[in-house]
């Protein structure tokens, strides 16, 4: 399926997402919004998907909003293509893997955070440019930033707005490996087979007591994992056993 610059195809239980727009750096106008936003949707309700790759066209990733689009898409209104696009990651079911090769800025960093592993290539740079906008960042960043890279370097990060070398993004665990960039596509795609492979149901349980963890007492958390595992156990065991 291709909607506008937002490819998508289903294979071996993994759904590709693409954003196809090389010529201007992956860049996103409001009609890409949507159709990402529609493609992490449709992923999300097929029950043939178990896990989603998101990569970009070319060399880059993406560079986030394209600013020509700016006067155009702002203020949102609560059914606005960035909102719905934004929801769409947030509310993500399944595992999301990340391939990310050259420029990863703006929300083509920001999305980022709603993946579960993020392969990086060596060249890959990373940058969020928000206050030299004079905006401030989207996509959950000033929550979901600071606990996956720590407080100080989400400060710098947001407020400085300078470039983030892959390495310095693996040192602070903002991505989950840095290699060559020939191969990101392939170990993103490698990563997610291992994963579409497992209980989806499992997984993505497991994804959401991860999200919902972070704000949660360890004794809170711990009554989510039972609930989860009483209803899973007695399933498999009951399966086990019809089978045996």
């Amino acid at each position: 399926m291709t909607e506008s610059r937002i490819a998508s195809e289903l294979n071996n239980r993994i759904a590709s997402i693409e954003i196809n727009r090389p010529d201007k750096r992956n860049a996103l106008d409001g009609e890409m919004f949507a159709a990402l936003a529609n493609a992490l949707r449709a992923a999300q309700d097929n029950p043939h998907v178990h896990c989603v790759v998101l990569r970009g066209a070319g060399d880059h990733f993406c560079s986030g909003h394209d600013i020509a689009a700016f006067g155009a898409l702002w203020p949102q209104a609560a059914d606005g293509a960035i909102r719905r696009c934004i929801a769409a990651f947030a509310e993500q079911r399944k595992p999301l893997v990340a391939a990310v090769t050259g420029s990863a800025i703006g929300f083509g960093a920001t999305m980022l955070l709603h993946a579960d592993w993020v392969a990086a290539g060596e060249r890959a740079v990373f940058r969020f440019p928000f206050a030299d906008l004079g905006i401030v960042p989207e996509a959950g960043a000033t929550a979901l930033l600071a606990r996956r890279v720590g407080d100080l370097a989400a400060r710098d990060w947001l407020m400085s707005g300078r470039p983030i070398s892959a390495a310095e993004a693996f040192q602070h665990g903002f991505v989950s490996c840095v290699i060559p960039d020939a191969d990101v596509h392939a170990a993103a795609n490698d990563y997610a087979a291992r994963l579409a492979a497992k209980p989806p149901e499992a997984l993505q349980a497991t994804r959401r007591l991860l999200l919902d963890g972070s704000t949660l007492t360890a004794r809170d958390a711990i009554e989510r994992e039972v609930s989860y595992l009483n209803a899973f156990i007695p399933a498999i065991v009951s399966a086990s056993s019809s089978h045996g």
